[in-house]
C-alpha cells in the first residue's frame, strides 16, 4: 500500500471541513445545492472518505506483509472503496437519500465485508506473541462492531419506504447506527492503534488493566445504546439500563487511565511537537467524551444531551474529531507519511485550533451564554486550511513498515 495514497485520505478531510464550513457560511453566501443533502454529504463522507480510508491504510501497512497484501489485493480493495466513496459524495450532494446514493452506500458495505474479512483471515497468522496484545484485539472487536453496525441501514430504509421516517422507531435505528460506528467501530480501532503505539515505542502500559479495560467497555456497547435513546419517549423501560452501563462505562475509563504509564509525555518527548500535541487532543477528548457519555444519564444533562443542537453537535464533533481524527493524523506522522515541517506545523496547530474554537462557540450558545457565527464558522475554515497545509505538504514514498 502506497504511503502517498493517504493523501486520498486527507483530501476527503479537507473534503468534509470545506463543506462544514460552506454549511456555516449559508447564512452569509448562497448555497446552490440543498443544505440538507450536504449534511448527509459531510457526514457519510466524514466517515466512509476520511476515517475508513485511513483505518484500510494504517491497519493494511501495520499489521499485514507484503504478501498477503498482494494475495488479499488491498490495493484493489482501495481503489474501489475511492471510486464508490466519490460516488457517494456525489450522489448524497445532489439528491440525499436516493437511489443512487442508496446503490454507492450499499456498494461500499460489500467492501467494507471485503476488507474487514481479509483483515481478520490475515491477521490470525501473526505469531501468537503479537497476536495476542491487547491492541489488535481491541482492533479486531471494532472491526466486528462495524459489520454489526451496517445492519442498521436496512431496517431505516424499510422504515422510511413504509412512511415512518421521523418517527421515534426510525431515529432509533439512526442513533443505534451512529452509536455502533463511532462508539463502537471507529472507536475500538482508534484505541487499538493507541496501545499499538505504545507497543511500537516500548512505552510500557499496565497489560492487566488494559485487558480490564477492554473487557469492560467491550461489553458495555450494545446495552449503551440505551444511553443514545434516553429521549426517547420510551426510555423509563431502559432507565436502570443505561444507569448500571453507566458505571460500566466509568469502570472502564479508569482501567484505561491505570493502564497508561504515569510519565506518559516524558516517554514520547522525543516525538515531534506536533505528534505530541495531536495525541495530547486526543486524549484530552476521549476523556471529556467518556464523562460526557456517563454524565448524559443524568436528569440534569438529558435537556442538553438530546434536545439542544450545538451540544449534540458538540459531542458529535468532540468524538469524531478529537477522539478519533487526532489519533489517525498523530499515526501519519509516526509512519511518516507526514513529516515534521514549518508547512506541517502551521497546519496542525491552525486544525487544533479551529476545532478548539468550534467547540467552544458550539458549548456557549448551547448553554445560552454567548452566540457568535462569525467565530463559528472561522473555526470551520481553519480546520480546513489546516487540513489543507498538510495535504499540500511533502509526503514521504517510502512506505514504512511497522511489524504488526
Amino acid at each position: 500500500m502506497k504511503s502517498e495514497w493517504s493523501k486520498i485520505s486527507l483530501i476527503f478531510l479537507f473534503i468534509v471541513a470545506l463543506v462544514g464550513t460552506f454549511l456555516r457560511s449559508a447564512n452569509y453566501i448562497p448555497i446552490f445545492l440543498e443544505y440538507a443533502n450536504l449534511v448527509h454529504a459531510h457526514s457519510h463522507i466524514a466517515f466512509q472518505g476520511w476515517i475508513y480510508t485511513i483505518m484500510i491504510l494504517l491497519l493494511t501497512n501495520i499489521y499485514v506483509d507484503k504478501e498477503r497484501i498482494k494475495a488479499g489485493n488491498y490495493s484493489l480493495q482501495f481503489k474501489l472503496t475511492i471510486v464508490v466513496t466519490l460516488g457517494i459524495l456525489i450522489s448524497f450532494a445532489l439528491q440525499g437519500y436516493g437511489l443512487y446514493s442508496i446503490i454507492f452506500s450499499t456498494l461500499f458495505q460489500f467492501l467494507n465485508y471485503w476488507f474487514i474479512y481479509r483483515f481478520i483471515k490475515d491477521t490470525r497468522q501473526l505469531k501468537s506473541a503479537h497476536k495476542n496484545l491487547v491492541s489488535l484485539r481491541i482492533i479486531k472487536v471494532g472491526l466486528v462492531f462495524g459489520i454489526l453496525s451496517t445492519l442498521m441501514p436496512y431496517g431505516i430504509g424499510i422504515l422510511a419506504a413504509k412512511g415512518h421516517g421521523g418517527t421515534e422507531i426510525y431515529q432509533s435505528f439512526v442513533y443505534t447506527f451512529l452509536h455502533l460506528q463511532y462508539n463502537g467501530w471507529f472507536l475500538f480501532v482508534v484505541l487499538g492503534l493507541f496501545y499499538k503505539f505504545l507497543e511500537n515505542n516500548s512505552i510500557p502500559y499496565n497489560q492487566k488493566h488494559a485487558t480490564w479495560f477492554f473487557r469492560l467497555f467491550t461489553f458495555a456497547v450494545i446495552p449503551a445504546i440505551s444511553l443514545s435513546l434516553i429521549g426517547m419517549s420510551f426510555s423509563d423501560y431502559f432507565k436502570v439500563i443505561a444507569f448500571v452501563t453507566a458505571i460500566l462505562l466509568g469502570a472502564a475509563f479508569l482501567f484505561f487511565i491505570k493502564s497508561l504509564p504515569s510519565n506518559l509525555f516524558n516517554l514520547i518527548q522525543a516525538k515531534s511537537k506536533l505528534l505530541r500535541l495531536f495525541i495530547t487532543v486526543f486524549l484530552a477528548s476521549f476523556t471529556l467524551k467518556m464523562i460526557l457519555q456517563c454524565s448524559s444519564v443524568l436528569p440534569l444533562f438529558e435537556s442538553f444531551a438530546f434536545f439542544n443542537k450545538p451540544i449534540i453537535l458538540a459531542y458529535l464533533h468532540l468524538s469524531l474529531i478529537g477522539s478519533i481524527s487526532f489519533l489517525f493524523l498523530a499515526w501519519m506522522f509516526e509512519m511518516q507519511w507526514l513529516s515534521n515541517s514549518k508547512l506541517t506545523t502551521a497546519g496542525g496547530v491552525s486544525f487544533v485550533l479551529g476545532f478548539i474554537s468550534t467547540e467552544l462557540s458550539l458549548i456557549l450558545s448551547g448553554l445560552a451564554w454567548y452566540n457568535n457565527n462569525i467565530i463559528l464558522l472561522a473555526g470551520s475554515a481553519a480546520m480546513a486550511i489546516g487540513i489543507l497545509l498538510l495535504l499540500i505538504s511533502k509526503v514521504n514514498k517510502k512506505v514504512v513498515k511497522i511489524e504488526g
